[in-house]
């Protein structure tokens, strides 16, 4: 019986290693090769800049979540015919943090941290759903990957890079909203949580779920020792959207937006 759920368990963390791995080479070929040092963006510090002045209004003045009643229109075929290619899967938007990006899915969570949208070899990658993530109306949690870097050059090919605006506190209140389109309709979700985790914690790779209470107690240790984090009750009808990309502060690490559905 050991030996099964030892076995089990390297099917889990053997390809997770791997994914880590290449996500941190995708990362570091950059920084190795062009030796930069890491600052805030200009586009992130544009970001900061105009939440702290958010923060002076009123709070019904806020950014706040608002669910959105118009007819969806699946845009999404159109973007493969664009780019010749069926992995298109999604398309990511958060205008509070200026991202606006179709997302793609492979059969393995390697393809796409070397190949561009049009399926050319590129070091930048493009952003991602994990493979498992094979129902995107039904799945708990879905999780969307991406490259984050430490040279300029690459600021503004790299839309995750945004994402490093989370870090302030300011940012963080303001700008909740998440749009996801999928084939089958919009998504929405709201940002409830900013977590910052080095290659020992997996917990947010957890995608499979054997009952509500195996979801719960993962949503627990997920939620643990946040940056920022939303008073909000998770039940097991929600559904969870996390998005990860390379950190830098410290060096090694990676940042987790974590959103909850909105119905």
């Amino acid at each position: 019986m050991n030996k099964i759920k030892n076995s089990n368990k390297l099917k889990f963390i053997i390809p997770f290693i791997i994914f880590l791995a290449s996500l941190s080479y995708g990362t570091y070929y950059i920084y190795d090769n062009y030796y930069a040092t890491k600052n805030f963006t200009p586009e992130v510090k544009k970001i900061i800049k105009e939440n702290k002045k958010v923060q002076d209004k009123k709070p019904t003045e806020q950014n706040t979540t608002v669910q959105n009643t118009e007819t969806y229109t699946n845009t999404l075929p159109n973007y493969r015919q664009q780019y010749n290619n069926s992995y298109i899967t999604g398309k990511l938007t958060i205008p509070g943090v200026k991202i606006d990006s179709l997302v793609t899915r492979a059969s393995n969570n390697i393809y796409y941290l070397n190949h561009d949208i049009y399926n050319n070899y590129s070091f930048l990658g493009t952003p991602f759903f994990d493979y498992r993530n094979t129902n995107l109306v039904t799945d708990r949690q879905i999780n969307i990957y991406g490259h984050n870097t430490e040279i300029e050059k690459y600021y503004n090919s790299l839309p995750f890079t945004n994402l490093e605006s989370y870090n302030d506190y300011n940012v963080f209140t303001n700008v909740k909203d998440i749009t996801l389109d999928i084939d089958e309709k919009r998504l929405h979700f709201n940002v409830i949580a900013v977590k910052i985790i080095n290659n020992s914690d997996n917990e947010h790779m957890k995608l499979v779920f054997y009952s509500d209470d195996d979801f719960l107690n993962h949503i627990n240790k997920l939620l643990n020792n946040t940056v920022y984090k939303d008073n909000v009750a998770i039940t097991a009808s929600d559904r969870i959207l996390v998005l990860q990309a390379c950190h830098f502060n410290p060096k090694g690490t990676y940042i987790l937006i974590i959103a909850k559905e909105v119905k």
